[in-house]
């Protein structure tokens, strides 16, 4: 089952379907059918991650566009150069949302970011009176 207000025909929609159904299956990760989802121009893959409570959230999206090229008369020369192609268009979100994304983020790590994520990437903490002056001054040069 297709989205209802689809764009295109079926034979178009079973092409661009297979087409995923092969990449995914050759991908050799479990994956299951969402049916009657996909964006109204095509079918779609739709990435999801856990947080650390286990819940489920959509993040990354490829999804495929058989529509917009046919709607556009958008075509490119094969490799015979004589036969002329429809390109495919393919839509990517990698993270989704980068606010999604975020919050996810700091939902799993509970607030305390992980150091390749930190906004404080070195804590200068001198370990006696000694240095103190030396510290003070690598954090003056630096700042």
């Amino acid at each position: 089952m297709r989205p209802e207000n689809k764009l295109g025909d079926d034979e178009t929609w079973d092409r661009a379907e297979s087409a995923l159904k092969e990449a995914l299956d050759e991908f050799g990760k479990p994956w299951q059918l969402n049916e009657g989802d996909g964006a109204f121009y095509g079918p779609k893959i739709d990435i999801s991650v856990s947080d650390a409570l286990s819940r489920k959230f959509q993040c990354a999206t490829l999804q495929l566009d058989f529509q917009l090229p046919d709607r556009f008369k958008l075509e490119f020369s094969a490799e015979d150069e004589a036969k002329i192609e429809r390109p495919v268009m393919i839509h990517i979100a990698i993270l989704g949302s980068v606010e999604r994304m975020f919050a996810i983020l700091l939902e799993h790590y509970k607030g305390k970011w992980p150091f390749w994520l930190s906004p404080r990437q070195a804590i200068l903490c001198p370990v006696s009176e000694k240095s103190q002056a030396y510290a003070l001054k690598v954090h003056i040069s630096v700042s």
